[in-house]
């Protein structure tokens, strides 16, 4: 017996113990059962004469193909913003969660970006030029595929950030690929983003 198969039974059952006189209360102790359930399928089988669950209607579409067009262009111009900014600055009356399913569905994501990795003391302590380092990680991973090197990003020296923001999130389309870099001012840092086309989600 599948599971509409036995809400059928359940809900047959409680009309018949309904018949032959027991309370509500009665039947859903009997059944196991809540109580709402028991008045519910009484009073729909007094109503309609019907026990089965009743056909759902589709939701109606609360953004346009317009609005949706204008959040995905937001979101691909201005990566760093969130769905809710993306709401606010479009003066759009949906929630939040609708921003980010359509964003979904064009498949623009929220992800984290590649970060340069940092450079310890022993990077900067070793004898070998950062020429030298590349190239020997390079011949040590010569057999590598392209798969590798798509996901390989190498760094300079040093990068300085002038405050800490946690961790950073940005929206990017499927099978591209967005790199962080901070560069120092003078004054403070900076944050770049490069898109690159990666083949990788």
């Amino acid at each position: 017996m599948n599971h509409h198969d036995q809400h059928i039974s359940e809900r047959s059952r409680i009309v018949a113990l309904h018949d032959e006189g027991l309370s509500n209360r009665a039947i859903a102790g009997r059944l196991g059962v809540s109580l709402p359930t028991v008045r519910k399928w009484i009073r729909r089988w007094q109503e309609t004469g019907n026990l089965n669950d009743l056909e759902r209607r589709p939701r109606s579409r609360v953004t346009s193909r317009e609005e949706d067009e204008r959040i995905i262009q937001a979101a691909v111009t201005q990566p760093f913003i969130n769905a809710a900014a993306i709401t606010t600055d479009l003066g759009l009356e949906v929630s939040n969660t609708t921003v980010r399913r359509r964003l979904h569905a064009a498949g623009v994501h929220h992800r984290v970006p590649a970060m340069k990795e940092h450079i310890t003391d022993v990077h900067r302590n070793t004898s070998y030029s950062l020429f030298i380092v590349r190239l020997a990680f390079a011949q040590e991973h010569v057999t590598k595929d392209i798969g590798f090197w798509e996901r390989t990003v190498f760094s300079d020296e040093k990068t300085f950030s002038s405050s800490n923001h946690g961790r950073i999130h940005l929206w990017r389309r499927d099978s591209t690929r967005v790199i962080l870099m901070q560069q120092w001012t003078g004054f403070g840092g900076r944050l770049l983003a490069r898109l690159f086309n990666a083949g990788v989600c």
